[in-house]
Parts: structure tokens; sequence; C-alpha cells
């Protein structure tokens, strides 16, 4: 090789190398930067984590304390996740006799929490594991805010999310399995982000054993991945397939398996657009516009998409991201099931967190986090709107809007002291070991020492029934019996009155003879 050649071949390295020490350099700096900025600013996401924490646990331990949880939904987790602790299959009574609640929805995430039952037998820890999830995803939505934004816009739109009415809604009301959903899916959308394929696969996969539903969202996630244009595309594709494989898997083979009927239930609840899932997709694409008009029909629909939407100044729909709200909506929207239309219950929370990100992630392709003068009262005038609305929204009263944190309980809830006192009186009076048809609000006071069920369940078999006349009805899916029937009919068949306070009424069998195994919680009961 000729000696000029070499000369300039020894300099292009020379001058490599330089630069990629220089560069290595700069990078450990930035990255040092990064972590003592991370260091200063931890305080206050910390303090806001701890702060949706303890407003979660307060609330929702008081309302166990209180009897303001019900057997919709606390007893029935806390029936599944008890067996699971015990190693036996998630049977839950509240649904019928013999039921198993694999036959109802895929979520086996939630045997995860069992092993806390070995440590606390109370269905407390269903409610000290969810307000923990929830208040997980507050420091993700920081970090996500924080790529884009300054330090306190991130703690407003943390702040926004963490109190919120969805979020509110959620911890309210009982237990729920979309609680793992929530931090699980804003990790995912965080990690699609930063382009962070390992992660984003780790928080699909673990999305997967939340509910059946969850594939559908890791399609959109694979779709979103693909959109950014960066190889391998194989990744995406392999997303998208392991959702479509997981959601059928599910809908067709598990659920069905499990289920009475040995069918899908969730699949069929689209009268209007169809007898199954797959005709109701196809009436959709078939009929545009007779879609769009259920989706705003009745008004409580319309009220409700205005309860998700406005707090968030309609910022989202710049962002990709809000997609992943679309599926989330149009399954509950398009549902029969009214109670579905509600801005109640924890339906909107994995909607809110959606909107949350992609909220950030609007603003600041709108520019909103620039460092101009239009930008910052821009800014301001955000972090006054998220301030003010999703906070405050709750307390505004008009048809059908979200309740506020304790509101949402008081038509069902227990409603004085003395109903309270004597709702604990008729608990005490109850064994162990011993089969029990029990009021709504018993049930989660019960559980974890009796077979227990809701009224008008057991045929005549239970040794006791516990009701309480001043409610709307005994509880469970709408619509359910009133208890002053039940009452009728269980002394039609020999049951007698032990025991009343209030307006609680607890009655024994006449073929009572003490507790017996068949009655352990995770027996079978007498009607088994």
């Amino acid at each position: 090789m000729a000696p000029h050649l070499v000369d300039s071949f020894d300099s292009f390295d020379s001058g490599d190398a330089v630069t990629a020490v220089l560069a290595e350099r700069v990078s450990v700096r930035d990255t040092l930067r990064q972590r003592v900025d991370r260091v200063r600013e931890a305080p206050g996401i910390t303090i806001l984590t701890l702060c949706c924490l303890a407003a979660y646990l307060v609330h929702s331990l008081y309302a166990q304390y209180t009897y303001r949880s019900t057997a919709f939904d606390l007893g029935i987790f806390d029936q599944a996740v008890r067996a699971y602790s015990h190693f036996q299959a998630p049977m839950v009574p509240l649904k019928g006799p013999g039921f198993n609640v694999f036959g109802d929805h895929f979520h086996p995430i939630i045997a995860t929490i069992a092993p806390l039952y070995w440590i606390w037998d109370s269905p407390n820890v269903l409610l000290v594991v969810q307000a923990i999830l929830m208040a997980s995803a507050v420091p993700v939505v920081y970090r996500f805010a924080r790529r884009r934004t300054g330090p306190r816009m991130s703690l407003v739109i943390s702040a926004a999310y963490g109190f919120g009415w969805p979020v509110q809604a959620l911890i309210d009301f009982d237990f729920h399995e979309i609680a793992f959903a929530t931090p699980l899916l804003a990790l995912a959308i965080d990690a699609l982000d930063r382009r962070d394929d390992r992660k984003l696969l780790l928080w699909a996969v673990l999305l997967l054993f939340v509910r059946e539903d969850m594939g559908i969202l890791v399609v959109l996630l694979a779709l979103l991945r693909l959109l950014q244009r960066r190889p391998p595309h194989w990744r995406a594709a392999a997303l998208a397939v392991g959702g479509i494989v997981a959601y059928l898997i599910t809908t067709t083979l598990i659920i069905p398996h499990f289920a009475r009927g040995h069918g899908f239930a969730y699949g069929s609840q689209f009268d209007a657009l169809g007898p199954n899932l797959p005709s109701a997709l196809g009436n959709i694409v078939a009929h545009p516009w007779h879609a769009m008009k259920l989706l705003v029909t009745p008004s409580a629909k319309v009220e409700t998409l205005s309860c998700l939407v406005v707090p968030f100044a309609f910022l989202f729909l710049r962002s990709p991201y809000a997609v992943l709200a679309v599926p989330l909506l149009a399954e509950r929207l398009f549902n029969s099931r009214a109670n579905l239309w509600q801005p109640h219950f924890h339906y909107n929370a994995l909607p809110w967190l959606v909107l949350a990100l992609a909220t950030v992630d609007g603003a600041a392709k709108l520019g909103l986090f620039r460092p101009t003068v239009g930008a910052r009262r821009a800014r301001f005038a955000l972090a006054a709107w998220l301030v003010a609305v999703p906070l405050l929204l709750p307390f505004y009263g008009f048809g059908a809007h979200p309740y506020a944190w304790t509101k949402m309980r008081n038509t069902r809830g227990i409603q004085s002291q003395a109903a309270l006192q004597a709702a604990r009186a008729v608990v005490a009076h109850l064994p162990s070991n011993v089969c029990i048809e029990a009021d709504n609000k018993l049930v989660p006071h019960l559980t974890n020492r009796d077979y227990v069920t809701l009224p008008d369940t057991q045929n005549g078999t239970a040794d006791f029934i516990a009701l309480d006349l001043a409610a709307p009805d005994i509880g469970g899916n709408p619509p359910a019996p009133k208890p002053a029937p039940v009452l009728a009919a269980a002394e039609k068949q020999g049951y007698v009155v032990i025991f009343r306070q209030a307006k609680f009424v607890l009655l024994q069998s006449p073929n009572y003879t003490g507790p017996s195994s068949e009655c352990h919680p995770l027996s079978k009961g007498k009607a088994g």
C-alpha cells in the first residue's frame, strides 16, 4: 500500500478514536447531570406519590371499616384470591355455587396477591395492593411528562392524573383487576415512547394476564411501534400476533371452558350491533353512521365522554397514543349494559391514563413546552385547567356526572351510625364455618370465615340469612331482588328471625345444627 494511503488511514483512525473518546465523555457527563437532576427532583414526585397513596389507602380502608364496601367486587376477588392462597381453583360462590372465576374473566395476575394472604388473612389486603398499584402509575406519568417539560409542569400533570375523578371512582369501588393494568399500561406506553423494546415486550406480556381484552391494547401498542418506523420490524409483528392469539385463546377456549354456558358472555352484549362480537364489528364497518349514533345515544354516553375529554382540553387528539383509548371506550359505549355508559365505578381509569399521557405528548407536539413567551402563557393556562377541571368536575351536578370520593356509595352504603352499629352487631352474631346468605355490605366482613353468597342463592340450605331492609336491593348484578320479598320467602321456608336491629334482620334455618366443614370459606357449601 502507498505510504500516503497508510498515513491517511492512520490519521482517520486516530481522529475517530479521539472523537469517540470525547463523545463518551460528553455522554457520561450528560448521564451524570441527568442523575443529579433526578435526585434533585425526587422529593417532589415522591411526596406527590405518597400523598396519592395515603389518600387511596385512607379512603378504601375507611370504606371497608364503615361497611361501605360490597360483595361486588371486593367479596368476589377476596374469595378468588383466598382460593389461590390455598393452591385451589378460584371458585367464587358469590357468582353462584361452583362458579370458577375463569368463566367470567381471564385475570390470573390476581394470583400474585395470594402470598400476602399468608401474612394477613383479610380482604383489606386487596385494598392495600390496589392503592399501591394505582399510586405506582403516578411517577411513570411524571417520567413521561418530564421528557417533554419541566419538573413543575410535570408535577401538575401527575397530580391531575393521580387525583382525577376516574382514579377516585376506581378507589371508591372496592377492588378490580384494572388496578394491575394501570401501571402496566403506563409502563408499556413509556417504554414505547423511549424506544425500549425489551421493556415494551415485558409490560405488554404482563398486560395479557390482567384481562382478556388487554390483547387488543397489545395489538395497538404493536401498531404504534410499527409507526415509529425503526428496525427491526419483526418485533412489532410479533407483538401484534401475540396480542391477537392471546385474545382468541382466552375468549374462545379458556373462558368458555370454565363458563357454565360454555361461551364468552361479554362477547354477546352488543345487541344494537349484532348477536356476537364479529357481527358487531362487521356492522360498525358496514354502517358507520349507525355506529356513530350509538356512541352518543343516550345522553349519558355524551356526558361520560365529555367528563373524560374536556379535562384535557382535547390536546390528546394531536398524539397517536390516544388510539389506545378507542377500544376501551368502544367496548363500553357499544355495550348493551347501561351501567357501563356511566362515569362511575372503575371503568374510566384506563382511558384516563391513556388520555393523560396522550395530552402530554399532544401538548409537546403543539409547542406548548417550548421556551417562548406564548408557550409559557399556554402552559400556565393548561396548568390552571388541569388543576381546576379534573379535580372539581365531580362536585358539579348534572345528568350522569362523576361522583366525588364518597358520594358514589351514598345510595347503597350505610346511611347512619345506628345502621353501622346494627351491621356490626349482625356480623358479631354469626359464627365461623357456617353457610350464609348475606346483604351486599356484610359480605366483605364474612368471606374470610364463612361460606358466603348473596341472598336467594343457596336454595334454602343456608344456615343464616342476613338482610338490610333499607337497601334498594340485595346486591349483585341488576336487576337484583328486593330484600322484603326475600325475607317473606325465607320465612315461608321456616327461617326464624333471631336478631333484629335498626333495619337489619338475621334469620336462622330450622335445620341449623352448628358450624360444619361444609361451610368453611373454601368449601362447596351445602347447596354444592
